[in-house]
């Protein structure tokens, strides 16, 4: 486990410390060439040196896996800031974190229960099935021969997560993508301080697995006499991951039953239970026989009051076919709208607002919105998001929508993997 992740204060702060420098570096090479460029040439070198900024702090997130790694994750979901060759290693480590070995395993379960795995379950199987940043998973037995899935904590995680916000805060405190990223790191850090307690975890899933009844999904139950803090039992559901099933070229017809049944639980869980599984990670659905839906890994929720849901709600409706007023009506309230703006300048906010309202607007005019003819949806988005950048300095984030957005906008990519037909129009957002 030393080699996998480094555990100790002293030597992530080792590996952070090396980042800092990196970072340093690449700032104090700008500033001594700056006095020597032309305005436009020092611009171009300051969005270089941007990109870079984010390049350096990414890479030494994904250096020091564990929390850090996930903290890295989930900051490219919320924040237009990595550039893709860093998307595209964050994307990969999801499901590529070197497994801990069998003692660590047997460590783990012992401490957990006062007894070796063999003696707590009817079978266990050393060999984890599945991994990711904060735990991995092996099949088990119960004494009935019922068949489970017990997640088990990696040792120390919990112990790093302080350190690593801290570590992020520091990093990125010189950029200027400080106003946005601090905001989020604060949410970011409650979702993980309840994401490495598996009994908030037990509870989270027991919740959906008994609210959460749609037809087509299936949760599974939680084995609460077998979960504690650092070790979680739900039963095995025997599927593939999204992936995997996409690699399998199922028909349209399916890959639009299976978006359907994503873009239904998102909705319900939102307007309905106003609690959402945040963690749009493609290895957490699971496809079973019949293609029918299994959604796991229920660490991260995200839950949300009755007065921010209908915010909400009247957002997607400005979005969609509001006008000047009601845009910045909502901007204000929702308190993204960081400083007086005088009249110009609010004209010219305005003027990037119509075009991202005619692009998010593409999604409802059909009764489905077909990603496979959109394939570039996300990307043209992006693009034009790119254009609200030299407004920076009005606006800062509002923390409730970084795993809401991040929730959404996963799916959408996940709806452009599958190119997938989608009806997305729908009563909760339209009435």
């Amino acid at each position: 486990m030393s080699e996998n992740l480094p555990e100790s204060k002293l030597r992530r702060t080792v590996v952070g410390g090396k980042t800092a420098a990196n970072v340093s570096g690449k700032v104090l090479k700008y500033l001594a060439k700056k006095p020597f460029l032309k305005k436009e040439d020092q611009q171009r070198a300051r969005a270089s040196l941007e990109k870079d900024y984010a390049a350096e702090i990414f890479k030494g997130l994904v250096m020091l896996k564990g929390t850090a790694l996930k903290i890295a994750q989930m900051l490219s979901f919320e924040l237009d800031i990595v550039p893709p060759s860093i998307r595209k290693e964050l994307e990969k480590s999801y499901n590529r974190v070197p497994p801990i070995n069998r003692a660590l395993v047997r460590k783990a379960i012992v401490n957990a229960f006062d007894q070796s795995p063999e003696s707590t379950f009817g079978s266990f199987d050393y060999q984890a099935f599945a991994a990711a940043s904060l735990g991995q998973v092996h099949k088990a037995e119960d004494a009935n021969g019922n068949r489970l899935a017990v997640k088990v904590q990696y040792p120390g995680i919990g112990k790093t997560i302080q350190n690593d916000i801290q570590m992020v805060r520091s990093l990125t405190a010189p950029t200027p993508y400080a106003r946005f990223v601090h905001p989020v790191l604060e949410e970011i850090e409650k979702r993980l301080m309840e994401e490495v307690d598996y009994l908030q975890e037990a509870e989270n899933t027991a919740y959906f697995h008994q609210h959460l009844r749609l037809e087509g999904l299936v949760i599974p139950s939680v084995k609460q006499d077998l979960s504690t803090k650092t070790v979680l039992t739900t039963e095995y559901l025997d599927g593939i991951s999204l992936d995997s099933w996409i690699a399998t070229n199922p028909s349209q017809e399916e890959r639009d039953r299976v978006a359907a049944i994503l873009n239904e639980q998102f909705l319900f869980s939102l307007f309905e239970l106003k609690r959402l599984h945040a963690d749009p990670n493609p290895g957490n659905y699971l496809i079973l026989d019949n293609n029918v839906v299994g959604l796991v890994d229920f660490g991260c929720v995200k839950r949300f009051s009755e007065e921010f849901i209908e915010l909400y709600r009247q957002i997607t409706r400005t979005l969609i076919k509001g006008n000047r007023e009601d845009y910045f009506h909502y901007l204000r309230k929702m308190n993204v709208l960081r400083s007086k703006v005088d009249a110009e300048t609010e004209d010219e906010i305005y003027q990037v607002f119509r075009k991202i309202r005619d692009w998010f607007k593409q999604l409802y005019e059909p009764d489905m919105f077909d990603f496979g003819l959109h394939s570039d949806f996300i990307a043209e988005g992006k693009q034009i998001m790119q254009e609200t950048y030299p407004f920076r300095k009005y606006f800062q984030p509002n923390p409730e929508f970084v795993f809401l957005n991040r929730t959404h906008y996963g799916l959408f990519r996940i709806y452009e993997k599958l190119k997938a037909r989608v009806k997305l129009k729908n009563l909760y957002e339209w009435g």
